[in-house]
């Protein structure tokens, strides 16, 4: 059986060292890239040659650099979680409660201060969420007692084709970041406000472990809370009709080519608000296809 990588010396990439061993346990070609991502500690991608990737050719594993101190049970964990998956619970939980430990004792990330703005072009977040917390949380004192920051995201072209995440909240810094493709004309105000709202509803529930060890990012608790929310429906639609747009968007760099008027409600916002939360939920539930395109939006 392969023992896991050892630290020699100090003239071994470590990255190399990890590669070997896990090419070894894998058979396999492997590539390891160290990375700070702490959302993502670590994850799989599989490289593929041929006629529109017809071949698997290798993988390669991207890893948080605290793996380097990482203990020789991990190691084995590591290559059984990649082998396997959630086949093998007892490497995933024995994986899972490391990752959490060790992410714990690292320092507060350090936010660059070249992305720390919330006034946009067409509108300002630090408004927005100050409307967002006077409203929708006024009665969570933890909040506004330690209310988030707000920032536009990176202004660069998306390479992402299929799916696009408007909005996250990072628990670390306790910053709320949004999409900048949502800072133009064409997107409604209030749909933004909806997306402010959906991270700052992340502070006060954040994921929890699910019984087979997964984290669920969007708990019952915070789906009832979400759905409370008077523009809940009507999000969701303009969400689903303008998605493609909103993608093209980001990845192109190009303003939507709609006004804002072109999408239409048939009820209004103030009768949506007086309608009772159980009402209407028995409205009838929104078809999945749009619950799993929403959990593609969000963090």
């Amino acid at each position: 059986m392969t023992t896991a990588p050892q630290r020699a010396s100090d003239d071994i990439d470590p990255a190399a060292r990890w590669r070997a061993y896990l090419a070894t346990e894998l058979d396999c070609p492997v590539t390891v890239v160290y990375t700070r991502a702490r959302k993502t500690p670590i994850r799989v991608r599989t490289q593929r040659t041929g006629p529109r990737g017809s071949r698997i050719s290798g993988l390669e594993v991207r890893m948080h650099a605290m793996f380097d101190a990482a203990p020789p049970e991990i190691h084995k964990a590591v290559a059984s979680w990649i082998r396997s998956g959630h086949r093998a619970p007892r490497a995933c939980r024995l994986l899972d409660d490391w990752i959490q430990a060790s992410l714990a004792k690292l320092p507060p990330p350090r936010e660059r201060k070249e992305h720390a703005h919330a006034s946009g072009h067409h509108r300002d977040l630090a408004t927005m969420l100050a409307d967002v917390l006077a409203t929708d949380f006024a009665r969570d004192a933890q909040l506004h007692a330690r209310p988030p920051r707000i920032t536009w995201g990176r202004r660069a072209p998306s390479r992402s084709r299929g799916g696009l995440r408007l909005g996250s909240y990072d628990a670390d810094l306790h910053r709320v970041r949004i999409h900048p493709v949502l800072d133009q004309p064409a997107v409604p105000d209030w749909f933004v406000r909806y997306v402010v709202f959906h991270e700052v509803l992340h502070a006060l529930h954040p994921p929890v472990k699910g019984a087979d060890g997964s984290w669920i990012h969007h708990g019952r608790e915070f789906r009832a809370r979400e759905k409370r929310y008077a523009d809940y429906r009507r999000v969701l639609a303009w969400e689903k009709q303008h998605l493609r747009a909103l993608v093209r968007s980001a990845r192109r760099g190009e303003p939507i080519p709609i006004a804002t008027e072109a999408f239409a409600f048939t009820q209004p916002v103030a009768a949506r608000a007086s309608v009772p939360a159980v009402e209407r939920e028995q409205e009838g539930l929104l078809p999945r296809a749009v619950r799993l395109l929403q959990q593609l939006l969000f963090d």
